[in-house]
């Protein structure tokens, strides 16, 4: 992609247009503005070692169908369903395979919580922290399936609410209701480490 043709400045809405016309350049912005998120989403659903794989899927799901893309949501809502609905599908594909390996499985429910010590505490302090990512990362995986979707992607993949409910089909006072509840269980099980 040649930089100098993009304009970073230019909004999402007209690199679409010229994508969908064929304009290459355009549509690499696009990438590379939204596959850290598409990245984070994937990996929420299919862990770490499976995300690099998810993404590529469907970015190159998006690049594809980028002249289906009708303009009623915005391009960072629509990318991210194509990514859930790509990890969905493997995550399927998977059980219908029986080949779910226990590492990627436990990758999947882990969560992204368990990689985020700081390495410049002590090693008491980063012990701590340690453990309480541990009961973070177990206490996070027993929440209801759905608070725990809303969770992931409002903490790890930074999406705001009303993307959310845009990207899961759901009312944004669902979405409130749903990440209070978990952000409060959560909450009241990590007292002790506050």
């Amino acid at each position: 992609m040649d930089p100098s043709r993009v304009d970073p400045g230019v909004a999402d809405d007209a690199l679409v247009m010229r994508a969908r016309n064929g304009d290459h350049d355009a549509f690499g912005e696009l990438v590379a503005r939204h596959q850290r998120r598409v990245w984070m989403v994937c990996r929420q659903y299919v862990g770490v070692d499976e995300a690099d794989a998810a993404a590529q899927e469907s970015l190159v799901k998006a690049f594809t169908g980028i002249r289906n893309f009708d303009g009623r949501a915005a391009f960072s809502t629509w990318l991210t369903r194509i990514a859930i609905n790509t990890c969905l599908d493997q995550l399927r594909r998977r059980r219908r395979v029986g080949v779910v390996d226990e590492a990627v499985e436990d990758a999947a429910n882990a969560g992204p919580a368990v990689e985020v010590a700081d390495t410049r505490a002590g090693p008491e302090d980063r012990s701590m922290q340690q453990q309480a990512l541990a009961s973070l990362g177990a206490m996070e995986r027993q929440l209801p399936l759905r608070q725990r979707e809303i969770f992931r992607l409002r903490f790890y993949a930074e999406m705001e609410l009303e993307e959310i409910a845009e990207v899961l089909g759901v009312h944004v006072g669902t979405v409130k209701t749903q990440l209070h509840r978990a952000v409060h269980r959560l909450r009241r099980e990590l007292g002790a480490y506050r």
